[in-house]
């Protein structure tokens, strides 16, 4: 092989290499200046679920409303974009974000390493945990040692259901009665058909609103964090996200938003 014939192979491979690079250097560039992409199109899409007081259903408007739908809308206007509410089943929610069908996901959902690994979170925006609820006439149980021979209520496939099963591979001695949804084993326990529940501390003070006769017993004995979702990568969206939950930390809308739908005062 001659010398000419030689640089004309390498100068083809190194114009290949370059294409290739230059390819991924354009789709980086389309894939960010996501904020820009926002205020182009003029809406924030969101991607969120069914889960009261975060965001549900207003029967009276027919439009959705909560926490998260709250606080998102309040992004959205800082931004100068109308905000469009993407209500979907849980487990929809971040391949909606990955598939490019929502700028981000926010729904009440809990920092978890496995979703760490697809999505970037923002900074966490409220503390949670899992608590002891029983009737308000009880007395007896004051933390999870006190579940002894009890029948303890719990959402089928849920945190609530896997911390009781941790409780008794370690030793613990009672039942778990497993529901469908939340709102099934509360009225159960208000009946007198199981003993004792655990469910998510946010969750169960919106309960206490509607359902009386209960209270929660003790201190959440279990930690989690709320975080809203971004496309993995997408710095920019992330940072914005990131500056106006400071903004709103200090400026009190966050204290604001948790005295209306958490507390709801």
């Amino acid at each position: 092989m001659t010398m000419k014939k030689m640089m004309l192979i390498l100068l083809v491979m190194i114009l290949a290499v370059s294409s290739v690079f230059a390819g991924g250097s354009s789709e980086k560039a389309s894939e960010g200046g996501r904020l820009e992409q926002i205020k182009a199109s003029g809406q924030l899409v969101l991607a969120t679920g069914n889960y009261v007081p975060f965001e549900f259903l207003d029967p009276e408007t027919n439009e959705m409303a909560g926490y998260d739908i709250d606080l998102m809308r309040l992004m959205a206007d800082k931004l100068g974009v109308e905000l469009v509410v993407n209500d979907m089943d849980f487990t929809s929610l971040i391949p909606s974000l990955q598939g490019g069908k929502a700028d981000v996901v926010c729904a009440a959902m809990y920092i978890k390493p496995a979703r760490e690994e697809v999505v970037d979170f923002a900074t966490p925006y409220m503390k949670t945990g899992m608590v002891l609820v029983v009737p308000s006439a009880n007395d007896s149980v004051m933390s999870t040692d006190d579940l002894t021979g009890l029948r303890v209520g719990a959402k089928m496939g849920a945190t609530s259901e896997a911390v009781l099963q941790d409780l008794l591979d370690k030793g613990a001695d009672f039942e778990i009665v497993s529901y469908n949804e939340t709102v099934d084993y509360m009225l159960d326990l208000q009946t007198g058909r199981i003993d004792a529940a655990v469910n998510d501390l946010l969750n169960q003070l919106e309960f206490n609103k509607t359902y009386e006769g209960l209270k929660i017993v003790g201190d959440p004995f279990t930690s989690a964090e709320l975080g809203i979702a971004v496309q993995d990568g997408d710095a920019e969206l992330l940072a914005f996200i990131n500056d106006c939950l400071v903004e709103f930390t200090e400026d009190g809308t966050m204290d604001e938003l948790y005295a209306k739908w958490i507390v709801g005062e």
